[in-house]
């Protein structure tokens, strides 16, 4: 196979993305929330998948975070354009992501992966959390989930800038 399993699943979440971004636009809060379930077991799905087939590639690895990042700044877009998310959190979300995907593209050029740890799971888990609130229009939860998400994007962000400088990757 070309392609696996886990991976289709992964960038399935890319198909759904122009969907849901029209379904919040449009305050469709049922069919965006579906979607948007969906997108979210998708993510889970992929790796249990991935582990189940023996499937786990580098590639999968860094594709999955790829879509995930994709995937969140599309919607908050959405949510930007509704008024519902402020360009100020968007900013910070992006910023963390674009300094952690650097970090993790000097070690892979290093030959080291560094998978998703504890936090930055927790991370993700309290981001899709406030995405799924903010498409079904619950506000204020949607808002706090995405605040602790933030707060966790930046505590779990250390752990990548650890690794960087114990690896010595900038050399």
């Amino acid at each position: 196979m070309i392609i696996g399993l886990a991976n289709i699943v992964t960038l399935s979440r890319l198909f759904l993305i122009p969907f849901i971004v029209y379904f919040i636009l449009q305050e469709n809060y049922v069919v965006s929330g579906v979607l948007i379930s969906i997108a979210i077991i998708s993510d889970y799905l992929d790796g249990v998948i991935a582990r189940a087939i023996n499937d786990v590639t580098k590639h999968g690895e860094l594709l999955d975070p790829a879509v995930d990042k994709i995937f969140t700044i599309s919607l908050l877009t959405a949510f930007v354009q509704k008024g519902v998310v402020n360009t100020y959190e968007v900013f910070l979300i992006v910023s963390r992501e674009m300094l952690v995907t650097w970090v993790r593209s000097v070690m892979v050029n290093k030959g080291i992966v560094i998978p998703a740890y504890f936090l930055g799971k927790l991370k993700t888990t309290f981001q899709m959390v406030a995405l799924f609130l903010l498409s079904i229009n619950f506000i204020n939860y949607g808002k706090l989930s995405l605040w602790l998400s933030i707060l966790f994007a930046y505590i779990s962000a250390v752990e990548y800038f650890l690794i960087f400088y114990r690896e010595k990757a900038w050399k």
